[in-house]
């Protein structure tokens, strides 16, 4: 039987290792000012679903400011699209590692920071890059605990910009001036080959957000603004528009054939 004096010291220690965990790392929130109507959705949220978050919080716009002493604004000027506003925000910052998320990443349930912290200990253990949140893609090769798993070299969407745990200097290598989120998915997969260090990702959702994104192309999906309706979150609907309904059951019905088939075919390819 460990002596009573000892589990506390093993207490401490632990205690001291998180704290210090959670000293090297903060949160990015990609976003503009043109986005500034899905901020305060996207805030209250955070912080109701997890209001023990550790991390400083950085929000990345141009020239406004996010009034909440709990945010601190990164204005990066003029909007040269996402990768250019992501590098200037980055080199400001001086955590050696970040957790990425968007201003649409709209939580939807609790967030467990206790369960967080593992998947950020990964980096370390694994000498790994990036950890991603989501299983969006699926990992191609599970790790023996179940809950993290490596993604291939010739994966998809390699470095896919949903919720995760990234090398801050190896998110500057992969990014170029002037790409868009959509370019830096696809070519920042292809540059991602060439980094020896490993790209994991979980199996389940670690962070519970709203499906992969509440806006696409500038509008709002229509069971995100449904989402926020339950929430009792007003939204200004002027700003943008919002997915009908019938597009919403035709989106739905679409995924629905198209996941299955999606997974099976890469099943099929990875034999």
């Amino acid at each position: 039987m460990v002596p009573r004096e000892s589990k506390v010291e093993i207490i401490k220690t632990h205690i001291i290792n998180m704290k210090s965990n959670f000293d090297n790392c903060s949160i990015v929130v990609s976003s503009c000012d043109i986005f500034e109507d899905v901020w305060k959705p996207f805030f209250t949220l955070f912080f109701r679903y997890w209001p023990d978050c550790p991390f400083p919080i950085y929000l990345i716009t141009n020239y406004k400011k996010y009034d909440d002493s709990r945010v601190i604004s990164l204005a990066v000027g003029e909007d040269k699209r996402f990768a250019s506003n992501l590098r200037v925000a980055l080199k400001s910052i001086s955590t050696p590692y970040i957790l990425y998320l968007q201003e649409d990443y709209l939580l939807e349930k609790k967030t467990d920071t206790a369960n967080l912290l593992r998947f950020f200990t990964y980096l370390r253990e694994y000498d790994a890059a990036y950890v991603r949140l989501s299983p969006m893609p699926r990992p191609d090769k599970i790790y023996p605990s179940g809950d993290i798993g490596e993604l291939d070299k010739n994966a998809p969407y390699r470095t896919s910009l949903q919720a995760a745990f990234w090398d801050k200097n190896v998110l500057l290598e992969l990014l170029r001036n002037g790409e868009s989120g959509w370019d830096f998915e696809v070519k920042g997969t292809e540059r991602s080959r060439e980094i020896s260090r490993k790209f994991l990702c979980s199996t389940k959702m670690i962070i519970p957000y709203f499906m992969t994104t509440a806006i696409k192309k500038g509008m709002w999906y229509y069971d995100a603004v449904k989402l926020c309706e339950r929430e009792n979150i007003p939204l200004d609907l002027s700003k943008r528009k919002v997915e009908s309904k019938t597009e919403y059951r035709r989106r739905k019905m679409r995924n629905n054939i198209l996941h299955p088939l999606k997974n099976f075919v890469r099943k099929i390819l990875s034999f």
